[in-house]
C-alpha cells in the first residue's frame, strides 16, 4: 500500500491515480491510501511522478510514502 499525503486537490490525486492503476482504498484526514500490484516502491516513485507531473501538482506539497496494510 502507498499513503499519499496532501491536504489540497485530493480528488484530483485520487483520479490522477486511478486512471493510471491504482486502487484508491480510503481517505483518513490528509492521507490519502492506495493499493496496486505492483512493487511498492516502484509504485511510490510513480505516484510522485504522476503528481509532480500533473498540470496541479507543481504548486502542490505532498509526499508519497510506502505502508504496510
Amino acid at each position: 500500500m502507498i499513503v499519499v499525503n496532501a491536504a489540497l486537490s485530493q480528488d484530483k490525486i485520487i483520479t490522477l491515480l486511478e486512471e493510471n492503476n491504482f486502487n484508491y482504498v480510503a481517505k483518513k484526514g490528509i492521507k490519502l491510501i492506495f493499493e496496486t500490484e505492483k512493487d511498492e516502491n516502484i509504485a511510490k516513485e510513480e505516484a510522485k511522478a504522476l503528481i509532480k507531473n500533473s498540470s496541479f501538482g507543481s504548486a502542490l506539497y505532498f509526499n508519497v510514502e510506502v505502508t504496510e496494510g
